[in-house]
């Protein structure tokens, strides 16, 4: 029997995970992102409390996704990481300039209850093209005097407006006009919109930050030239020392920066390929005299990514020029105590030869005291004696013979022992 692994499934429902909506024309789409909202548990019993007030089924326990139907809009809920977005679709007639919001449709109360901050609010209005605003005079009404951003999409079967402001709701403004898109299409188009609104958002949040870094950054720089500059000046091993701690401190200094802001930064980058693939899913087709969201993006958006990514950059670039005037100024101390251990081995070996030959001196002196003790004890030793009797010669005559052959035992001896103990090391 077949052995099936037990993510399988789990890796397929994944990729089917947060489907597109499909959205019947006309239809108005209201989203909000809600960036640090309330713990999973208390966004969904926030939405259990919507659900009974509009005999909604309410979301089960642990979930991350709840789509819900009431009489006069649909309902989507989505859990991310960093943030949580709130999506209502209704279906209202309008005709030329007129807007309308969606969570006019939700009380007052309900909304002031979601905790978070608001990091990107944006309405929808996808119109057929015969109840859509005609002319410059009534886009520009729309849109609320803002300049127009336009461009065709899917191969030419809409045509999407946009400011790329917020109005005096705190929204920004999309239009759609439907030019041959079916249900399916104009949901993906809904998702694929509301994506680059949240994924552009979520990736300018870190230039703030950015902006705020870049004077540290430059102090931090100019600081380790200085350093770097003073390896040609060291002189001697404190020298080296004081410049060892400076960059030490320093380095403590990168690597706080890198790791305050590392979560920020890798977010950044991951949120910004998301929105250029989006932006390649719509398929733009450039309108005459207006600039499509590609456009827009390139002259806006990359801009300010490449600053978050030169900080970025930059911080690195610290870390590694520490990195190497870190090992340049310890070549240096290797160098500096190799020549002190040479000094002290030459003084060493200078000692040594000193030592030896007090050592030989020592040695000779020793040889004549040993003789000199051994003959007084040799004088003392035949003094009794009646030696005159047996040896017709005087006990100094005795002694002074004796004196030559004593030294030299001595003598010899004395190098015996030295040379046995040189043979032992």
């Amino acid at each position: 029997m077949i052995k099936f692994h037990s993510l399988k499934d789990v890796l397929i429902d994944e990729l089917h995970n947060r489907p597109f909506p499909v959205v019947a024309l006309p239809a108005q789409v209201s989203n909000i992102v809600v960036l640090n909202p309330a713990d999973r548990g208390a966004e969904l019993e926030g939405l259990k409390s919507l659900a009974a007030a509009h005999n909604m089924t309410p979301p089960a326990k642990g979930v991350s996704c709840y789509y819900q139907s009431a009489d006069t809009f649909d309902l989507r809920w989505e859990r991310h990481n960093e943030f949580s977005t709130y999506t209502l679709i209704s279906h209202k007639a309008l005709t030329g300039n007129t807007f309308e919001g969606g969570f006019a449709d939700l009380s007052e109360q309900w909304l002031g209850s979601i905790e978070g901050e608001v990091i990107s609010a944006n309405h929808i209005d996808l119109r057929p093209l015969a109840s859509a605003p005609t002319g410059t005079d009534e886009l520009n009404d729309y849109f609320d005097g803002h300049k127009l951003i336009g461009s065709k999409i899917y191969d030419g079967n809409a045509t999407i407006w946009t400011a790329m402001r917020s109005h005096d709701d705190g929204f920004s403004r999309t239009l759609i006009i439907d030019e041959g898109l079916d249900a399916s299409q104009a949901g993906r188009a809904v998702r694929n919109l509301l994506e680059i609104s949240t994924y552009r958002s979520m990736t300018l949040l870190a230039l703030p930050t950015a902006r705020a870094l870049l004077p540290e950054i430059s102090l931090l720089e100019q600081s380790l030239s200085k350093t770097s500059a003073k390896l040609k000046q060291l002189e001697t091993l404190e020298d080296e020392q004081n410049l060892m701690a400076e960059l030490i401190a320093e380095a403590s200094q990168v690597e706080k920066l890198i790791a305050d802001h590392s979560f920020r930064f890798s977010a950044t980058e991951a949120y910004f390929n998301l929105t250029e693939t989006r932006l390649n899913m719509l398929r733009e087709e450039k309108i005459p005299t207006f600039r499509t969201l590609k456009q827009f993006h390139v002259r806006r958006f990359i801009p300010a990514y490449n600053t978050c990514v030169s900080v970025v950059k930059r911080k690195q670039n610290l870390s590694q020029r520490i990195g190497r005037t870190s090992e340049l100024l310890h070549s240096q101390l290797q160098l500096s105590l190799e020549d002190q251990n040479q000094r002290l081995l030459a003084s060493m070996d200078k000692r040594s030869k000193v030592q030896l030959r007090l050592q030989q001196t020592v040695e000779g002196l020793s040889v004549v005291a040993i003789t000199y003790y051994s003959m007084n004890l040799l004088k003392l030793m035949i003094s009794p004696l009646p030696l005159q009797e047996y040896v017709p010669l005087g006990d100094a005559l005795i002694i002074a013979l004796a004196t030559p052959v004593i030294f030299c035992l001595t003598l010899l001896t004395v190098r015996r022992i030295r040379k046995k103990l040189g043979d032992q090391e």
